[in-house]
């Protein structure tokens, strides 16, 4: 009898057992950052060594963070690097700002600063552009409706005081917190946040809605322009 033919198994299939045995005993934190991309590439590059990918996209970008908040664009010129990957790694920063907005829902009201900026700061990162946000609250400061506003560039975003006063209108609101971010990531308010802040005082008191505080978002740390006592005081 002839010997019969053994598919090879490939080489890196052992490699991938154990790099996801080490990931349910001790998290994904436990691996360096081209570990971590290699694994993560796991999910979508099914059937081959994923190391040489993720040094590639490292070398790329510079860091695990920058490959996820990279265009898919961008993303397509790394040799061995898809529509399918590109489009799930981008997709990935996405995901994890719906999880976290999704579970600050559970609470949804916003009863002091502290539990605002918790429900905000999920909602920018990653931005590379200035983007504006509304939430809409009744009198006992509970979620009525988050809206986003504007988007603009790196270095600033209009306030349309209209949008803002028929949103907040629209849903219901007895006051708002404003939010907008700065992706140079310095939480002090420009000399245009506070002459735009005191027009959109302005309106909504004719509406008889209460701006509450406009919180500036940088990075990993905010601003409250209530708590540092720069909220304008309007006079008629």
């Amino acid at each position: 009898m002839g010997k019969q033919s053994q598919k090879k198994k490939p080489v890196h299939s052992d490699h991938r057992s154990r790099m996801r045995a080490r990931v349910e005993a001790y998290g994904l934190e436990s691996l360096a950052e081209h570990e971590a991309l290699e694994y993560v590439l796991f999910f979508c590059i099914p059937r081959q060594d994923t190391n040489p990918i993720a040094h590639a996209l490292l070398d790329r970008f510079g860091s695990f963070a920058d490959v996820l908040e990279a265009s898919e664009k961008e993303l397509l010129t790394v040799p061995g690097v898809g529509p399918v990957t590109a489009r799930f790694l981008h997709t990935l920063t996405q995901i994890d700002r719906y999880y976290l907005t999704s579970r600050s829902r559970v609470r949804r009201r916003l009863a002091c600063t502290e539990d605002a900026a918790n429900y905000l700061m999920p909602l920018f990162r990653g931005a590379k552009q200035e983007k504006l946000l509304m939430l809409a609250l009744d009198d006992r400061r509970r979620l009525l409706r988050t809206v986003w506003l504007e988007e603009g560039t790196a270095s600033g975003v209009d306030l349309s005081v209209r949008r803002i006063a028929s949103e907040a209108v629209s849903a219901g609101a007895s006051c708002v917190i404003l939010a907008h971010n700065h992706p140079d990531e310095v939480a002090l308010p420009s000399r245009e946040d506070l002459l735009s802040t005191s027009e959109i005082v302005r309106a909504l008191n004719l509406l008889q809605i209460s701006l509450l505080d406009h919180i500036i978002i940088a990075g990993d740390e905010y601003l409250s322009m209530k708590d540092t006592g720069r909220m304008p005081v309007v006079r008629y």
